[in-house]
């Protein structure tokens, strides 16, 4: 079976860590068929690209490169940012459906599958039809729990899901989503991520501290991720300063990662008289990842809209207990015996939860086996089914291009 997976949310040689989830996913794949990946950047005027180190680093991502064994081709397509953000799908369009007939004349394609449905799962669903393939689209989160709120969005995504064979979804969260965007039940399936968890697994934490430089005796707190509005760390920072005010001896926090809104927490935290307590890591590799999870007393999500987070699964997999925003598919991960759950966008929530876990003794091997029954290779296999159902359809009426019923 040949299988074309189509998405943003993959790592370049310029942001490696860029969707490593869907990565997993592929490399799991290839072991079960031949698979190739298609994941488009945003062109880049050339007046931008002396800013290629930041925020315009994929400027100088070859066209076709190797990741991890793997064959990626990058198409560009045209962006025009906020007013006009709707017609990015239709811009992804020709070069999609270029790269993709020369794909298909080389070596048929069986299955398409776009893992993230605006713009590419539109996108790819147009270059579907046209192609008489087969779709399978599968949401990650903001594509359907946010986007469909944005100007002009909802309609593409909603065309989108119906025109697509099968919906897969992270999560329940996740498919009452689509649900409440018209997909019928019987074309959404639900596949969780998987966890590496010979990668993520416990380690000692005072040796972990000792391998990160990391000094003093904690307690420790972990947050990973971009720094943005979405995955709310602010919230975290006015949960610290509430513990202050309230003379209760303040945790350490260590934030792992980048984005737009870093100066912005940097004065909030001096703002609050914390920033003694605060410490910004920036981006760290995926590798030493597990490191900085074990060393944390309490991993915490402060995200205002997730899907089903795999960070979280990946700081459970250390055997280090979390505290999360309850959005999303998160309370099909969090349970009793590995964390708690916050009011999202909640100070006091997270205030009055972070120190509920840090007053708890917990087990880490019983945190880690609450999430020790999620692999990539099921998840995969998972994918792989899904495929091998849309395909035999496929063939039994005759090759033709089928919306779903």
């Amino acid at each position: 079976m040949k299988v074309l997976l189509i998405s943003n949310a993959f790592p370049n040689s310029a942001e490696p860590v860029r969707g490593i989830f869907t990565y997993q996913i592929v490399k799991a794949l290839q072991k079960m068929c031949d698979i190739q990946v298609i994941a488009p950047l945003p062109w880049v005027p050339t007046p931008l690209r002396k800013r290629s180190k930041g925020r315009y680093a994929h400027a100088q991502v070859p066209v076709e490169e190797n990741i991890g064994g793997l064959v990626v081709h990058h198409p560009r397509y045209g962006v025009i940012p906020r007013v006009l953000g709707f017609m990015h799908p239709v811009f992804m369009f020709m070069p999609l459906l270029r790269l993709m007939k020369r794909l298909d004349q080389q070596e048929p394609i069986d299955v398409i599958n776009a893992h993230w449905i605006f713009p590419d799962g539109v996108a790819a669903g147009w270059v579907a039809r046209k192609l008489g393939k087969p779709i399978v689209l599968t949401a990650l989160g903001c594509d359907i729990n946010h986007y469909p709120s944005l100007p002009f969005r909802k309609g593409l995504i909603q065309g989108a899901l119906r025109m697509a064979d099968v919906v897969t979804v992270k999560g329940n969260g996740l498919k009452e989503k689509a649900l409440e965007l018209q997909v019928p039940d019987k074309n959404i399936f639900v596949i969780p991520n998987g966890v590496d968890l010979k990668r993520f697994r416990i380690t000692d934490r005072n040796e972990a501290r000792r391998q990160l430089g990391i000094q003093g005796s904690g307690p420790f707190l972990l947050t990973v991720g971009s720094l943005d509005e979405v995955k709310g760390s602010r919230f975290l920072l006015e949960a610290l300063k509430e513990m202050a005010i309230h003379g209760v001896t303040l945790p350490h926090l260590l934030i792992v990662g980048e984005g737009p809104l870093k100066q912005d927490l940097l004065t909030q935290a001096q703002g609050y008289g914390i920033s003694q307590k605060v410490t910004f890591l920036g981006k760290k590799p995926h590798h030493e990842i597990p490191l900085w999870m074990n060393a944390a007393n309490l991993f915490c999500l402060p995200s205002i809209r997730e899907g089903r987070p795999n960070v979280l699964m990946e700081a459970l997999a250390c055997g280090t207990p979390a505290v999360a925003s309850d959005v999303g598919s998160v309370s099909e991960i969090i349970q009793e015996g590995n964390g708690r759950m916050a009011l999202p966008g909640d100070p006091e929530s997270f205030r009055l939860q972070i120190l509920a876990c840090l007053n708890r003794k917990w087990e880490r091997n019983a945190i880690r086996k609450t999430v020790g029954g999620y692999t990539w290779d099921e998840c995969a296999a998972g994918y792989l089914t899904v495929f091998q159902q849309v395909l035999q359809k496929h063939t039994d009426h005759g090759g033709q291009y089928l919306c779903a019923e």
